[in-house]
Protein backbone atom coordinates (compact mmCIF):
# COMPACT_ATOMS: atom_id res chain seq x y z
CA UNK A 1 0.00 0.00 0.00
CA UNK A 2 1.52 3.36 -0.97
CA UNK A 3 2.11 6.08 1.64
CA UNK A 4 -0.70 8.43 0.49
CA UNK A 5 -3.28 5.65 0.49
CA UNK A 6 -2.07 4.47 3.90
CA UNK A 7 -2.42 8.02 5.28
CA UNK A 8 -5.98 8.33 3.93
CA UNK A 9 -6.87 4.94 5.43
CA UNK A 10 -5.48 5.97 8.83
CA UNK A 11 -7.51 9.20 8.73
CA UNK A 12 -10.70 7.30 7.89
CA UNK A 13 -10.02 4.76 10.65
CA UNK A 14 -9.46 7.61 13.12
CA UNK A 15 -12.83 9.12 12.15
CA UNK A 16 -14.67 5.81 12.52
CA UNK A 17 -12.91 5.10 15.82
CA UNK A 18 -13.87 8.61 16.97
CA UNK A 19 -17.54 7.79 16.49
CA UNK A 20 -17.07 4.58 18.46
CA UNK A 21 -15.25 6.34 21.29
CA UNK A 22 -18.35 8.36 22.25
CA UNK A 23 -15.83 11.16 22.91
CA UNK A 24 -16.29 14.43 21.05
CA UNK A 25 -12.60 15.45 21.40
CA UNK A 26 -11.49 12.10 19.94
CA UNK A 27 -14.05 12.36 17.12
CA UNK A 28 -12.73 15.82 16.22
CA UNK A 29 -9.06 14.74 16.17
CA UNK A 30 -9.19 13.77 12.50
CA UNK A 31 -11.17 16.85 11.37
CA UNK A 32 -9.76 20.05 9.91
CA UNK A 33 -10.50 23.49 11.44
CA UNK A 34 -12.85 24.27 8.53
CA UNK A 35 -14.68 20.91 8.81
CA UNK A 36 -18.36 20.76 7.81
CA UNK A 37 -21.03 18.08 8.14
CA UNK A 38 -24.34 17.63 6.30
CA UNK A 39 -27.01 15.00 6.90
CA UNK A 40 -29.11 14.04 3.89
CA UNK A 41 -31.72 13.70 2.53
CA UNK A 42 -32.57 17.38 2.86
CA UNK A 43 -36.19 16.43 3.61
CA UNK A 44 -35.02 15.67 7.16
CA UNK A 45 -34.52 19.40 7.63
CA UNK A 46 -31.11 19.01 9.26
CA UNK A 47 -29.02 22.08 8.56
CA UNK A 48 -25.34 21.86 7.55
CA UNK A 49 -22.99 22.14 10.52
CA UNK A 50 -19.56 23.65 10.95
CA UNK A 51 -17.04 21.96 13.25
CA UNK A 52 -18.41 23.59 16.43
CA UNK A 53 -22.05 22.79 15.62
CA UNK A 54 -21.04 19.23 14.67
CA UNK A 55 -19.31 18.84 18.05
CA UNK A 56 -22.47 19.97 19.86
CA UNK A 57 -24.62 17.60 17.79
CA UNK A 58 -22.24 14.69 18.38
CA UNK A 59 -22.26 15.36 22.14
CA UNK A 60 -26.04 15.13 22.14
CA UNK A 61 -26.09 11.91 20.15
CA UNK A 62 -23.30 10.37 22.21
CA UNK A 63 -25.29 11.15 25.37
CA UNK A 64 -27.96 8.57 24.47
CA UNK A 65 -25.53 5.65 23.96
CA UNK A 66 -23.63 3.40 26.35
CA UNK A 67 -21.78 1.81 23.43
CA UNK A 68 -21.54 2.63 19.72
CA UNK A 69 -19.65 1.32 16.70
CA UNK A 70 -19.48 2.44 13.09
CA UNK A 71 -18.78 -0.76 11.13
CA UNK A 72 -17.77 -0.30 7.48
CA UNK A 73 -19.50 -2.63 5.04
CA UNK A 74 -17.61 -1.16 2.08
CA UNK A 75 -15.08 1.62 1.52
CA UNK A 76 -14.33 3.23 -1.83
CA UNK A 77 -11.35 5.60 -2.13
CA UNK A 78 -10.95 7.70 -5.27
CA UNK A 79 -7.37 8.53 -4.30
CA UNK A 80 -6.32 11.72 -6.09
CA UNK A 81 -9.68 13.42 -5.52
CA UNK A 82 -9.45 12.94 -1.77
CA UNK A 83 -12.99 11.52 -1.57
CA UNK A 84 -13.77 8.36 0.37
CA UNK A 85 -17.23 6.81 0.43
CA UNK A 86 -18.21 4.44 3.23
CA UNK A 87 -21.32 2.33 3.52
CA UNK A 88 -21.47 1.62 7.24
CA UNK A 89 -23.61 -0.15 9.78
CA UNK A 90 -24.16 1.83 12.96
CA UNK A 91 -24.55 -0.42 15.96
CA UNK A 92 -25.05 0.75 19.52
CA UNK A 93 -26.52 0.12 22.93
CA UNK A 94 -28.89 2.85 24.12
CA UNK A 95 -28.77 4.09 27.70
CA UNK A 96 -31.35 3.33 30.37
CA UNK A 97 -31.91 -0.18 29.05
CA UNK A 98 -33.55 1.12 25.87
CA UNK A 99 -31.97 -1.70 23.86
CA UNK A 100 -29.86 -2.09 20.76
CA UNK A 101 -29.73 0.50 17.99
CA UNK A 102 -29.07 -0.68 14.43
CA UNK A 103 -28.89 1.68 11.48
CA UNK A 104 -26.88 2.26 8.35
CA UNK A 105 -25.55 5.22 6.43
CA UNK A 106 -23.47 6.20 3.44
CA UNK A 107 -20.81 8.81 4.21
CA UNK A 108 -19.04 10.78 1.53
CA UNK A 109 -15.87 12.01 3.20
CA UNK A 110 -13.70 14.75 1.70
CA UNK A 111 -10.08 14.70 2.87
CA UNK A 112 -7.37 17.33 2.71
CA UNK A 113 -5.00 17.11 -0.27
CA UNK A 114 -2.45 15.19 1.82
CA UNK A 115 -5.16 12.88 3.25
CA UNK A 116 -4.33 13.70 6.86
CA UNK A 117 -7.59 15.41 7.88
CA UNK A 118 -11.31 15.23 7.19
CA UNK A 119 -12.60 18.44 5.60
CA UNK A 120 -16.24 17.39 5.30
CA UNK A 121 -18.74 14.60 5.68
CA UNK A 122 -21.97 14.32 3.74
CA UNK A 123 -23.97 11.58 5.39
CA UNK A 124 -27.01 9.89 3.85
CA UNK A 125 -29.00 8.32 6.68
CA UNK A 126 -31.95 5.97 6.92
CA UNK A 127 -34.79 8.50 7.24
CA UNK A 128 -37.10 6.10 9.05
CA UNK A 129 -34.41 5.50 11.68
CA UNK A 130 -33.70 9.25 11.94
CA UNK A 131 -37.41 9.76 12.62
CA UNK A 132 -37.35 7.02 15.25
CA UNK A 133 -34.26 8.55 16.88
CA UNK A 134 -35.89 12.00 16.95
CA UNK A 135 -39.11 10.61 18.37
CA UNK A 136 -37.79 8.15 20.94
CA UNK A 137 -34.21 8.88 21.96
CA UNK A 138 -32.62 12.05 20.62
CA UNK A 139 -31.75 15.08 22.70
CA UNK A 140 -33.85 18.21 22.17
CA UNK A 141 -31.30 19.76 19.75
CA UNK A 142 -31.09 16.69 17.48
CA UNK A 143 -31.66 18.90 14.46
CA UNK A 144 -34.76 17.54 12.78
CA UNK A 145 -37.21 18.16 15.59
CA UNK A 146 -37.22 21.94 16.03
CA UNK A 147 -38.56 22.89 12.63
CA UNK A 148 -42.00 23.42 11.24
CA UNK A 149 -43.58 20.71 9.13
CA UNK A 150 -43.21 22.76 5.94
CA UNK A 151 -41.33 21.11 3.10
CA UNK A 152 -41.14 17.70 4.73
CA UNK A 153 -39.17 18.83 7.78
CA UNK A 154 -39.84 17.16 11.12
CA UNK A 155 -41.70 18.62 14.07
CA UNK A 156 -41.98 17.13 17.55
CA UNK A 157 -45.25 17.17 19.48
CA UNK A 158 -44.07 17.37 23.09
CA UNK A 159 -47.46 16.35 24.52
CA UNK A 160 -47.63 12.91 22.93
CA UNK A 161 -44.00 12.44 21.83
CA UNK A 162 -44.78 12.04 18.14
CA UNK A 163 -43.00 13.44 15.14
CA UNK A 164 -44.80 14.44 11.96
CA UNK A 165 -43.67 14.83 8.36
CA UNK A 166 -44.95 15.33 4.87
CA UNK A 167 -44.81 11.75 3.65
CA UNK A 168 -44.63 12.33 -0.08
CA UNK A 169 -41.77 14.82 0.24
CA UNK A 170 -39.88 12.32 2.35
CA UNK A 171 -40.49 9.45 -0.06
CA UNK A 172 -39.38 11.56 -3.00
CA UNK A 173 -36.30 12.67 -1.08
CA UNK A 174 -35.41 9.08 -0.19
CA UNK A 175 -35.78 7.86 -3.74
CA UNK A 176 -33.80 10.76 -5.13
CA UNK A 177 -31.06 10.34 -2.52
CA UNK A 178 -30.72 6.64 -3.31
CA UNK A 179 -30.36 7.39 -7.02
CA UNK A 180 -27.67 9.99 -6.33
CA UNK A 181 -25.75 7.66 -4.01
CA UNK A 182 -25.80 4.83 -6.56
CA UNK A 183 -24.59 7.14 -9.35
CA UNK A 184 -21.88 8.55 -7.09
CA UNK A 185 -20.73 5.10 -5.98
CA UNK A 186 -20.58 3.92 -9.57
CA UNK A 187 -18.47 6.95 -10.40
CA UNK A 188 -16.12 6.32 -7.48
CA UNK A 189 -15.89 2.62 -8.26
CA UNK A 190 -13.55 3.67 -11.02
CA UNK A 191 -11.09 4.58 -8.21
CA UNK A 192 -9.37 2.35 -5.73
CA UNK A 193 -11.36 0.03 -3.49
CA UNK A 194 -9.90 -0.60 -0.02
Amino acid sequence: MDEARHRRRCTINALLDGYGSLSVPQLLLSTSPDFHHQVLPESLGMKPRNREAFAQHAAGIFSVFDDFRMIPKSIVDDGPGGMVVIHAQMQGILKAGAGEWLNECVMMIQLTADGSQVVGVTEFVDSAKALQMAREHAPRDFGCDDTSSKGGEWTRDEENGTVGSKSMTLLFGLGFAQIIVVIFLLYLAQGVIF
